[in-house]
């Protein structure tokens, strides 16, 4: 008898578990309906607020308005304008209400809205904005660069880019070599590809701040000459090949920004990484030298240092001077002897790349 009374009470107990569970659930799912209802009004309150502004000339917030901005319904409602092509009349409202906005949001907890708000900035028609216009977004871009979050300085980044300043790009890349901040090589390098200014004078810009940054920044930096076509410090560049502190990433960057402008100099310094690094260590910059030698056609001495790069023991170097003598179109001679010599690893290398090339003909 106690057993079954023991089995009714636990039974029971399990029952009222269940309830209580499928209670919280319902009760969660209910606030989260409020929670989005009430974000919803914000928003529309917000749009009401910006369609308020459309038909007074000042464009002014008030007080209790910007007193509210922190409300995130307020930073979504630009968001939504900046999104559906209302770019303009957002960049209106930043425009006139630059300092007491800036002064709002920097008072923010959050960082994410921050980072969120520099976004919207960065995407707003800032077509007719003066340098004081933008002068307090900019010292927030400055000031967000610092932060600890990717997606903040990302976004603080894409601000400045958008402005088009490019001291005020240097000073962020300055800021990120000496507080140790490691961004994205690759976000750094794209980032300066959208820069809205004048790209002259922001290469030049960067061209002479070049020492001034770290060497994770500089690689960035030098990707970005290469995706422009900027050689006018080649020669400098050159020089930094043979500078042991000079990390082999960055010399890989270095050969790929030279091999974009053939010249007999670059040809000569390709041929000796090629022939000084096919068995050694550093084999990422015999791959690169090997991939660029396919810029000179009917060379000799570009043909024998191939040759020697398809016996390394390093895979991405015996592809790439592989890949280079079928571009080249190198002597029938010289084909069948790779292929029937005693180095079987240059030969599958050899009968790779003739196959890459003939899928890619086929395509």
């Amino acid at each position: 008898m106690a057993d079954l009374i023991r089995n009714q009470y636990q039974i029971i107990a399990v029952i009222a578990l269940v309830l209580v569970i499928v209670a919280a659930r319902i009760v969660n799912a209910a606030l989260a309906g409020r929670r989005k209802m009430a974000e919803g009004r914000r928003i529309v309150l917000w749009k009401e607020t910006l369609d308020r502004l459309s038909g007074d000339d000042s464009l002014r917030l008030t007080k209790r308005e910007i007193a509210r901005f922190s409300d995130s319904g307020m930073l979504k409602a630009f968001a939504f304008l900046s999104e559906n092509g209302e770019g303009a009349s957002c960049a209106k409202v930043l425009f006139r209400n630059g300092t007491a906005i800036v002064s709002r949001v920097e008072a923010y907890a959050d960082p994410a809205e921050k980072g969120f708000f520099a976004y919207i900035v960065s995407r707003s028609d800032r077509s007719g904005w003066t340098d004081e216009t933008k002068e307090p977004y900019r010292s927030f871009a400055r000031a967000l660069v610092r932060d600890d979050s990717v997606y903040c300085r990302e976004n603080a980044l894409k601000m400045l880019y958008a402005f088009g300043d490019p001291d005020a790009v240097i000073d962020a890349f300055q800021t990120l070599s000496h507080d140790g901040r490691l961004h994205n090589e690759k976000l750094l390098a794209d980032g300066l590809a959208s820069y809205t200014g004048d790209r002259d004078a922001l290469v030049s810009a960067l061209a002479e701040a070049f020492e001034r940054f770290d060497d994770h920044t500089q690689s960035a930096v030098i990707t970005y000459f290469t995706t422009v076509g900027y050689h006018g410090r080649d020669a400098f560049f050159r020089e930094r090949l043979d500078d042991g502190s000079v990390s082999v990433d960055q010399r890989c960057d270095i050969l790929r920004l030279l091999i974009k402008d053939p010249s007999e100099e670059t040809k000569r310094i390709l041929i000796a990484v090629l022939r000084g690094n096919r068995n050694a260590e550093e084999w990422q910059t015999a791959a690169v030298a090997a991939n660029g030698l396919a810029e000179y056609p009917g060379d000799d001495d570009v043909i024998r240092a191939l040759m020697k790069g398809i016996t390394s023991p390093s895979w991405d170097v015996r592809v790439n001077s592989a890949s280079s003598l079928v571009k080249l179109h190198a002597p029938e001679h010289v084909l069948l002897d790779i292929r029937n010599g005693a180095d079987r690893y240059a030969a599958d290398a050899l009968l790779y790349a003739l196959s890459s090339a003939e899928r890619e003909e086929t395509e």
